[in-house]
This record gives structure tokens, C-alpha cells and sequence, in this order.
């Protein structure tokens, strides 16, 4: 059995941990209220643009449906933009997009893929597996900043108009709220929307010309689409660690009052074996004192 000692080093020991947990759990539903507000106050946004992109693409006239970013073409190599946490403690929020990664290319074995994983653990996965890295990226989900969400758009409009890939993919969590979080698997690029019925009885006035605008705006439709899912992936990666906190605050409660229990039988025991040994003592006196007196 432990000594008095070593009890009282455990349980502060855990009481120190619990309050670090408790610390970290506070931190999370700080950032998810600051990430859920962002990230929902642009969803309507994007998805008007989704829409538009929809409607343009229906109703563009053909010649301009050529344009790099709509045209379809022979996939020799598909991208995937890979998005997990830098840090842990977020419950099985890193596992659950690795196993759909498996799981997707399980599905399409005859496809060849290039990667851009997004955090620490995407990064090493892809490391472990050998797959091919275009390209990685760390520490976007800290707190994501439309600059530098644009910076790695750039990047993969870069990769694509040079056909280093023919598509890409991504797969992280789309926020639907603080209790939901879905896993997605999205096509980024072509922009052109699958399953898009042309309708050509109405078209579009264009003021300057198609030429002028088309380009610059599917760009910022894509940086856009690109900036809310990183807000999502953020958002979902913080309410997986206040669950995650959460969890380990309760586990290391019990912990804590399991120790305490165990202490407090321990200083009893001690206490009760001083009691006796005092009771004993005095009880010895007493009939050394009788002998004494009878003599």
C-alpha cells in the first residue's frame, strides 16, 4: 500500500492537472464562440456564391466555359488538401479525417494522388505512408487569416493551371454546431459544379466583359470556399477538444476523489495504529505501577 507520503504527492499532483484541464476546456469554448461566429456569419455568403457559380455555369455561353478553372479534363492525378490539428488533446478529431484519407483511396485504388496536408498530424501521415507532398502547411488552424488561406489558394490554382494536378480534393469537418461536426469530402478544383444541367434560354449582361470578369471572380469564389472550410476545420478541431477536455476533467475528478478516499483510510489507519499504541503504553504503565505498589 502507498505511504502517507506518496498519497499526498499524487493527489496534488492530480489537483494540478485538473486545474490545467479545467484551464484548457475554458480556452475552448472561448475560441469555439469566437470561430463559430465566424464561420457562421460567412456560410451565407459562400453559399451565395456557390449559387452563383452554379447559375453562371448553367447559363454561361459555351466559349466561356473553356476557361482553365471550369474545364473538365483527363484526371491523370488527383490532389488532396488534407486538413488536420497542429496540437492534440482533441479527441478523435485528426483520427477520423486520416481513416476517411484511407478510406477515399481505398475506394479509387487506380487513381494517382499528390498531397497538401494541412498540421502536424496530416504531415506525418503522409510521411509514414510515403505519398507524394506537393506541398504542407502548419499552424493555419491557430487562428485562421484570410491572407494566408489566400496564400496557399494561390498555391493550389498555381498547381492546377499547370496541371501538376487535375483535381483536387479536400477532406476536414464542416461546422454545422457546437454539438455537430461532419467530415466532407469536397471537390475544390475544377470549379466547374458537378451535375449542373446547362440552361441557355437566359444568359448574363456583363459589364466590362466576360473576359474581365470570369477569371478574377472564380478566383475569389475558390478563396473564398477555401477560407470557410478552414474556419469550419477550426471551429470543429475546438469543439472536439472541449469535449476532449471535457472528459479528461471528469476522469481525473474521479481520480482525484479516489486518492482522497484512499488517503483519508491510509491517515486513519496510521491515526487508529498511533491510538492503540498510546492505549497499549498507558496499559503497560498501569500494571507496571500495580507490581510497583504491590511490592
Amino acid at each position: 500500500m502507498p505511504t502517507l507520503q506518496q498519497l499526498r504527492r499524487k493527489v496534488k499532483s492530480i489537483n494540478n492537472i485538473t486545474h490545467i484541464i479545467r484551464s484548457m476546456e475554458t480556452l475552448s469554448i472561448v475560441k469555439i464562440r469566437a470561430f463559430q461566429d465566424r464561420a457562421l456569419r460567412l456560410k451565407p455568403y459562400t453559399q451565395e456564391l456557390q449559387r452563383m457559380l452554379e447559375n453562371l455555369v448553367a447559363k454561361l455561353p459555351k466559349e466561356y466555359l473553356n476557361h482553365p478553372l471550369l474545364k473538365e479534363r483527363d484526371i491523370y492525378n488527383t490532389g488532396i488538401l488534407m486538413i488536420t490539428s497542429d496540437w492534440g488533446f482533441c479527441g478523435s478529431y485528426n483520427v477520423q479525417i486520416l481513416n476517411t484519407v484511407e478510406k477515399f483511396i481505398k475506394e479509387n485504388p487506380k487513381k494517382r494522388y499528390s498531397f497538401y496536408p494541412v498540421g502536424i498530424n496530416a504531415i506525418k501521415f503522409v510521411k509514414a505512408k510515403n505519398y507524394k507532398v506537393i506541398d504542407s502547411f502548419t499552424h493555419l488552424l491557430d487562428n485562421p487569416d484570410f491572407l494566408q488561406v489566400k496564400r496557399l489558394a494561390r498555391s493550389l490554382l498555381r498547381d492546377f493551371l499547370d496541371e501538376k494536378v487535375d483535381e483536387v480534393f479536400v477532406i476536414s469537418y464542416d461546422f454545422v454546431n457546437i454539438a455537430r461536426q461532419d467530415i466532407i469530402i469536397k471537390r475544390l478544383l475544377p470549379l466547374k459544379p458537378l451535375n449542373i444541367t446547362e440552361e441557355k434560354e437566359e444568359s448574363f449582361l456583363f459589364l466590362p466583359s466576360p473576359d474581365r470578369i470570369i477569371g478574377p471572380l472564380l478566383e475569389n469564389i475558390f478563396e473564398t470556399t477555401l477560407y470557410q472550410i478552414f474556419l469550419d476545420a477550426s471551429a470543429s478541431e475546438q469543439a472536439f477538444r472541449r469535449i476532449a477536455m471535457r472528459r479528461a476533467y471528469d476522469n481525473a475528478q474521479k481520480v482525484y476523489e479516489k486518492l482522497v478516499f484512499q488517503l483519508n483510510q491510509v491517515r486513519q489507519t496510521k491515526i487508529t495504529r498511533e491510538l492503540l499504541e498510546i492505549i497499549s503504553g498507558i496499559e503497560t504503565l498501569k500494571e507496571q505501577e500495580v507490581v510497583r505498589i504491590g511490592r
